[in-house]
């Protein structure tokens, strides 16, 4: 997955009463923590245990995290999949970028047996801040690169990890600014249901994360209440946050929850869930009401929280996590 060659070990021993609280409450007296890095990767790790990995290898077609694992045990996240090799696991991806001057429309999701989408998404090196206790600032400049060699977008991604809590769990912090190039663009999707030309699987584009399989199993529920019903394997719930529980047979193995900014796509924003047991997948689908203008040189922002714990969400907890982020903004 990654070769981690620069290695910082931190040692946290135990401290008397009232000294260094805070370390004492994230690390166990005795546990070993430590950044693992190389030039295209950085992850924090506990001994075998990686908790997160963050990749910026320009060899890949999207930067992305993978592993997600609660206390560094079990992944969360699938990497690449046989059946789907351009879904990276946690990242973003625009779908398509239209061209309404010419009425050309770029794929910058799906790829080609080399690797290669239609448009091309493209980073500099980025800038990363870390600290002794877990916590990391990473942030990304992107382009996205049409084939004619034109600039549709450009990104500021700051990704901000916390450090991990007493039980394992952590957060990213997800910020994407983004600014037009010189032409007008129309941000599209595949067509939804209902609409013409409509697909089963329309309406995914932005963030996304494809996770564990079989024998892992999934349930879901939001802060507006469970999901209960998929159709055709597939749910589109609206609400402010989305948790993903994992269990394998009467192991809790942990979970995902995502919380977007009513900013991006409303209050109640749209979320596309696949529930097929080989292919568990969710994308914080915000332009599946519509596709969406951008004008030559605007911009605009959008921010999510993606909490990884080992233990699953209910409702109530996920509303409150939710409003407790939201006032913290």
């Amino acid at each position: 997955m990654m070769r981690l060659m620069k290695t910082t070990r931190f040692l946290f021993r135990a401290r008397p009463a009232g000294v260094t609280l805070l370390t004492l409450a994230l690390f166990p007296s005795g546990a070993f923590a430590e950044w693992q890095r190389d030039d295209s990767s950085l992850a924090w790790v506990d001994g075998p245990n990686v908790f997160w990995c963050f990749s910026y290898d320009p060899g890949r077609g999207k930067p992305f995290f993978h592993p997600l694992a609660p206390g560094g045990e079990a992944p969360l996240t699938n990497f690449r999949p046989a059946d789907h090799p351009w879904h990276y696991a946690l990242w973003f991806s625009w779908k398509y970028i239209n061209h309404p001057d010419d009425g050309t429309q770029v794929n910058y999701w799906e790829e080609n047996s080399a690797g290669n989408a239609q448009g091309r998404t493209r980073w500099e090196r980025p800038t990363m801040a870390t600290e002794p206790d877990g916590r990391a600032t990473i942030r990304l400049e992107l382009s996205y690169v049409n084939p004619s060699g034109g600039t549709d977008l450009t990104e500021i991604r700051e990704l901000g990890v916390s450090a991990p809590a007493a039980d394992g769990g952590f957060s990213i912090d997800w910020v994407a600014r983004f600014t037009a190039g010189d032409r007008d663009l129309v941000l599209d999707r595949t067509p939804m249901p209902g609409e013409p030309g409509g697909q089963v699987n329309g309406g995914y584009a932005g963030l996304s994360a494809r996770m564990a399989p079989l024998p892992v199993t999934m349930s879901v529920v939001t802060t507006t209440g469970p999901v209960e019903q998929f159709v055709r394997n597939r749910a589109r719930p609206n609400a402010g946050a989305v948790a993903c529980n994992f269990t394998e047979g009467s192991r809790d193995l942990g979970s995902l929850a995502f919380f977007s900014d009513p900013a991006n796509a409303g209050t109640d924003a749209p979320w596309y869930i696949i529930d097929s047991r080989q292919m568990p997948f969710i994308c914080q689908a915000l332009l599946a009401p519509q596709p969406r203008a951008v004008p030559a040189k605007s911009g605009f922002t959008l921010r999510y929280r993606i909490c990884v714990r080992p233990k699953a969400w209910t409702q109530p907890d996920l509303v409150a996590a939710h409003e407790e982020w939201l006032k913290a903004h």
